[in-house]
């Protein structure tokens, strides 16, 4: 298996959420220079009143920017994966059907459209109807999955989604995400 775009991700927002805290406390340190607090882009000079706040504010808003676009990434790695599984699938799937599937067969002329093909899995859309057909129901029990999905829509796209009552974590959606991929892996499932 090769490293999984997903847990690069995740390792690459840890890291910055870790240098995002140790800036925050250098700030944050009593006697912090001038030139330490401009470099980190903290906005603070003659009309500034309290140092301290407009530091927390600053670093508060920076922590929340990172985890927005940490989510953002995190799920187009997931689906970077994903898109990548199952154009391995449908390759496979379409040379079993080739080799296989000889002209005594009904429909052998168009065998190739009885298989799905990767442009059908261009979206997660695809890969939502690809798990209904699997599942035979309308119903997904995937909801943890969705749920990531609609709150990275919200980020992505702001205001026309409705937001969530409870965001999923980022840890939350990392674990959720790397099942699905985990689930995509394991053979017979």
């Amino acid at each position: 298996m090769s490293e999984r775009k997903l847990d690069a991700s995740y390792i690459a927002l840890q890291s910055q959420l870790g240098a995002h805290a140790h800036a925050r406390q250098a700030a944050l340190r009593p006697g912090a220079s001038t030139e330490l607090l401009g470099g980190l882009g903290v906005p603070i000079g003659n009309v500034v009143k309290d140092r301290r706040k407009a530091i927390q504010e600053h670093f508060k808003r920076v922590g929340r920017q990172i985890r927005r676009q940490g989510f953002i990434d995190l799920v187009s790695a997931f689906e970077a994966d994903l898109f990548r599984l199952l154009r391995m699938a449908s390759s496979k799937v379409r040379h079993v059907l080739k080799v296989h599937y000889g002209p005594e067969f009904p429909f052998a002329a168009y065998r190739e459209d009885l298989a799905r093909t990767s442009a059908d899995f261009s979206n997660l859309g695809g890969y939502r109807r690809l798990l209904a057909v699997a599942s035979g129901s309308r119903v997904d029990p995937r909801t943890d999955l969705w749920e990531v999905i609609a709150y990275r829509d919200f980020l992505a796209h702001g205001e026309r989604w409705a937001v969530p009552a409870n965001p999923p974590t980022i840890d939350f959606a990392y674990a959720t995400l790397s099942k699905e991929i985990d689930r995509v892996e394991t053979p017979g499932r």
